[in-house]
């Protein structure tokens, strides 16, 4: 159950970063990234993640 929890808090700040990219590139309330590399990297990270947790988190619930 611990891993879904973090599942889910990293899903909600992949959206962050999602929408600081997309809606607010410059000065926002987002974070400011310094390349198109970073967003890329910090992405897919995030994600890799977000699938782990999710995953293992439902497979030791059910």
């Amino acid at each position: 159950m611990t891993n879904l929890g973090f599942g889910v808090m990293l899903f909600v700040i992949l959206g962050y970063v999602q929408y600081s990219w997309i809606y607010e590139p410059v000065d926002g309330i987002g974070y400011e990234f310094k390349s198109k590399w970073s967003y890329i990297s910090v992405s897919v990270f995030l994600g890799v993640l977000v699938g782990y947790f999710i995953t293992t988190g439902l497979y030791q619930a059910y």
